[in-house]
């Protein structure tokens, strides 16, 4: 609560605090921010929440703010009786708020698991400089929309506080997110990699930086390099949904399908409402051939309105991942229905078309050439192609040789992202085709893989030759 409704990004960085601060207490198990989150401003039964969240009980509360002063009110009540056990306001200054963080965190603990031990730093790294900090928050809030000024409104919080680790690692992040929204994003990989080490001067073990860091090595095809990377951020928290989101999309890349399920599961476990986490996990349960697992999961996401399956411009979103899910049971006639339902603007009624005649297995050359038409300079990287419909339909209709063509334009635009549709079995015809190794060795894979061991797809011949299927 404020009186300027703009601040609402301040209420909700210290929510996202205290949550931090709370998953730092052993004994304790906190949902994932994400899960939290779905409940804000909720006026429900918080019996009704606790249920749906699966915790025993419940931290509520609100900030107010105006100009210096804060107030801040927790409550923390038991989900199966709704009885309050502990409640506290605080009023303070502003550049008291890190006190009051760990104020709360000590009270929850005492009353739910004892003492804190001595040492526990609930609230690590803060900062005595409060437009740092308030200006940090701004800047979370923007990344998280992945609005593009979240690189400035950082930029400024790394000036307000040139010592303050988070902002610092914040800032790497939005660099490294903005490098995946642009064609040849490699200056920004770039600037990722050196605000990230930056940040870990200041604090090692800081797992935002170490996970944005091999992240933009993984986005440069340093593929061994952050591997160790992510396993030093994963030995530190092993939680994290974010850090596991990207550690899943690191394993798929590189084919390892095994260790990308698992992960991918261990993550939809601990936050099964974090989307993009949810999407890697169905991911490998398709490459692994657990389609019926995947089609759960995935009528899940349908429901709740996220999906971004089969792209025109953007998502067709429910036709899409209806008409997937049929071919991946192989019932072609409920996908031709389901197909049928999406409505393309008019210069794009000419792929509908030919997508249907692939679809029913009468595609000429004529539509095979309305489908490769279509300029993929559109499509930011290997995977929205793969997954739009010209580049879905080429895949099933066995067009290998414009994939691999595709592929090699974008890793020529120094874009990796969604390599791992090359795991999918749509693409098995692209596989096994002879010039899939010209793909492999320009991503730098066969190098990984000679070092690391190679993945079920794909093996050595010799110094020369490599076959996949």
């Amino acid at each position: 609560m404020s009186s300027d409704p703009e601040q609402e990004y301040f209420s909700d960085g210290i929510t996202e605090e205290i949550i931090n601060a709370l998953v730092k207490i052993p004994g304790l198990s906190v949902p994932a921010r994400t899960s939290v989150f779905g409940f804000k401003g909720h006026q429900g039964d918080v019996r009704q929440i606790g249920q749906q969240l699966n915790v025993a009980y419940i931290l509520e509360g609100s900030i107010r703010s105006q100009s210096n002063q804060v107030r801040i009110t927790a409550q923390l009540i038991k989900v199966d009786d709704g009885f309050h056990l502990w409640s506290e306001t605080y009023d303070r200054q502003l550049d008291n708020i890190f006190v009051v963080q760990e104020e709360i965190a000590a009270s929850i603990s005492k009353v739910l698991v004892g003492a804190l031990d001595v040492g526990v730093a609930t609230v690590p790294n803060k900062t005595v400089n409060m437009e740092a900090y308030d200006t940090y928050l701004h800047g979370r809030a923007l990344l998280r929309e992945r609005d593009p000024e979240a690189m400035d409104v950082l930029e400024r919080a790394t000036q307000l506080d040139p010592s303050f680790a988070p902002a610092w690692a914040a800032l790497a992040l939005a660099y490294q997110v903005r490098g995946y929204y642009v064609l040849s994003g490699v200056e920004y990989q770039e600037k990722a990699k050196q605000t990230a080490r930056h940040a870990l001067t200041m604090d090692p073990d800081n797992v935002d930086a170490l996970d944005v860091l091999a992240s933009a090595m993984r986005d440069t095809w340093h593929w061994a390099e952050a591997e160790e990377i992510f396993d030093k951020a994963l030995a530190i928290d092993s939680q994290s949904t974010e850090l596991l989101e990207d550690v899943s999309e690191f394993f798929c890349a590189v084919g390892r399908i095994t260790d990308c399920l698992e992960v991918g599961k261990r993550g939809h476990e601990l936050d099964p409402n974090f989307f993009p986490l949810t999407r890697n996990y169905i991911d490998a349960l398709i490459m692994t051939g657990s389609i019926d697992e995947a089609a759960g999961l995935m009528q899940q996401e349908l429901r709740s309105g996220y999906s971004d399956s089969l792209l025109e411009t953007g998502p067709i979103s429910i036709i899409g991942n209806k008409t997937m899910l049929a071919l991946l049971t192989g019932d072609v006639q409920t996908a031709i229905s389901e197909f049928n339902k999406f409505q393309p603007s008019e210069a794009y009624k000419p792929v509908k078309a030919a997508a249907l005649k692939v679809l029913a297995g009468t595609a000429d050359k004529n539509d095979l050439d309305a489908l490769k038409a279509v300029d993929y300079e559109k499509y930011l990287n290997i995977g929205w192609y793969s997954f739009s419909i010209e580049g879905y339909m080429l895949a099933y209709a066995g067009e290998s040789d414009h994939l691999i063509d595709a592929a090699i334009y974008f890793a020529e635009r120094d874009q990796w992202s969604h390599l791992f549709s090359a795991w999918f079995p749509s693409w098995n015809t692209v596989r096994s085709n002879p010039r899939f190794q010209e793909v492999l060795e320009i991503y730098k894979l066969p190098e990984y893989w000679d070092e690391t061991g190679w993945p079920d797809y794909c093996q050595r011949v010799d110094e020369e030759r490599i076959i996949c299927e």
